[in-house]
């Protein structure tokens, strides 16, 4: 968890735990204590009730009573929608760019975006919170292409169980250069103004985490997730 910090109100405890949420800080299924938090922070239990409160109301935990707070687990059901959903959409962006005619220009901020990935992974410093943060505006830069940043807000937004699964590709796997690669074919189909390849381009990079991870999901990771027995990887 975050270390000691001198915020005390209950915004501040709410990023936090948000926060150590998305980045598996605070790993799903995981029980989570007022006392240790409040400990840990240096605060009151009241401004951590209110930071819980919203916390479970945007679905990141819930609440069982007389046992305790835990994170919510992950739900490949909604991870699924997820990527579906981030499938359509782009590949739609994507093609929607080349008709307007703004291809070169949007091509040009890929590239950049790209350009950093690489400088990134060759300096041996990369994280998975900091190829994260490149990974997110080299999608991102199309819906804002195409002034739809208020859709990419909501799918952030609404992506409780599907932006941790992201981190836990991350974290459990550090193919960062794998998914640079991916990326770039995702920009060659682009240049190239191939609607077929696009789409395909789209759809592998957005699924390969699932295809790769199907075994650890099943497995050691197993515990992070909910539905285990009914749903299929």
């Amino acid at each position: 968890m975050t270390g000691y910090v001198n915020h005390t109100s209950a915004e501040d405890i709410y990023q936090l735990l948000k926060q150590d949420i998305l980045t598996l800080e605070l790993k799903p299924g995981q029980m989570i204590s007022e006392n240790e938090i409040a400990n840990t922070y240096n605060v009151s239990r009241t401004p951590i009730k209110t930071a819980f409160m919203r916390l479970k109301g945007e679905n990141y935990i819930y609440i069982i009573p007389q046992k305790g707070t835990f994170v919510t687990p992950l739900d490949m059901r909604y991870i699924k929608d997820a990527i579906y959903m981030r499938s359509v959409l782009e590949t739609d962006m994507l093609v929607s760019i080349i008709e307007s005619g703004r291809a070169d220009e949007i091509a040009a901020l890929l590239e950049s975006n790209l350009n950093q990935q690489c400088t990134l992974l060759d300096s041996g410093e990369v994280s998975h919170t900091s190829f994260f943060k490149l990974d997110n505006i080299f999608h991102q830069t199309l819906f804002d292409a195409m002034d739809k940043r208020g859709m990419w807000d909501i799918i952030q937004y609404s992506q409780v169980y599907y932006t941790r699964f992201r981190m836990m590709d991350s974290l459990v796997t550090a193919r960062y250069r794998q998914l640079y690669t991916e990326h770039g074919r995702i920009y060659h189909a682009f240049v190239q103004k191939d609607k077929a390849l696009i789409k395909s381009a789209v759809f592998d990079h957005l699924h390969s985490a699932i295809e790769i991870l199907a075994d650890k999901i099943k497995t050691e990771y197993s515990g992070y997730f909910v539905n285990k027995s009914s749903d299929t990887v």
